[in-house]
């Protein structure tokens, strides 16, 4: 297990180190994701994709773009793969024809089902590790980062990205 080896003496310190942990755990969120995905046989933002529909209903396109946070034109590619292995199905609207409507195949409700499992699995024994008397603290913790982020993103680009 690692542990915080310097003190953090300064704010510099402080972000340095809670950047560093930061992106070290969406590394390795990334990476047992891809792992995942791939022994299914799907790509990353596949397997995204189909963990974002529900599993015994539909999502208007748009609706499923905005879960997934791509566009839609990216999305209409990604659900043309999904229908070509046969994972979701596509209707589009008797009276609208831009309506579409997304939801899973008896195949891609079971490989939802399974990949599912695998991540909840793997978190819950990965988790689990933690000492119950830490768990508070940590999510406290994590939501009192989460919420300075927010914050900090509200204003990122109009504050930090001028030239």
């Amino acid at each position: 297990m690692e542990t915080v080896t310097a003190q953090i003496v300064s704010t510099r310190d402080f972000v340095n180190e809670a950047h560093r942990l930061i992106d070290k755990i969406a590394q390795n969120n990334r990476v047992y994701e891809e792992n995942c995905v791939k022994f299914f046989g799907v790509t990353t933002s596949q397997g995204g994709t189909i963990l974002s529909i529900p599993l015994n209903n539909t999502l208007k396109m748009n609706e499923l773009s905005k879960a997934v946070g791509v566009d839609t034109s990216t999305m209409t590619r990604m659900v043309d793969q999904l229908v070509d292995k046969g994972l979701v199905t596509r209707k589009t609207g008797e009276k609208d024809r831009r309506q579409v409507q997304i939801g899973l195949t008896i195949t891609g409700k079971k490989l939802r089902q399974e990949l599912a499992a695998a991540l909840d699995n793997f978190y819950k024994d990965s988790l689990d590790q933690i000492p119950e008397k830490d768990r508070e603290a940590i999510i406290e913790s994590l939501l009192k980062v989460n919420e300075a982020i927010n914050k900090g993103l509200e204003e990122c680009c109009k504050r930090y990205c001028q030239r």
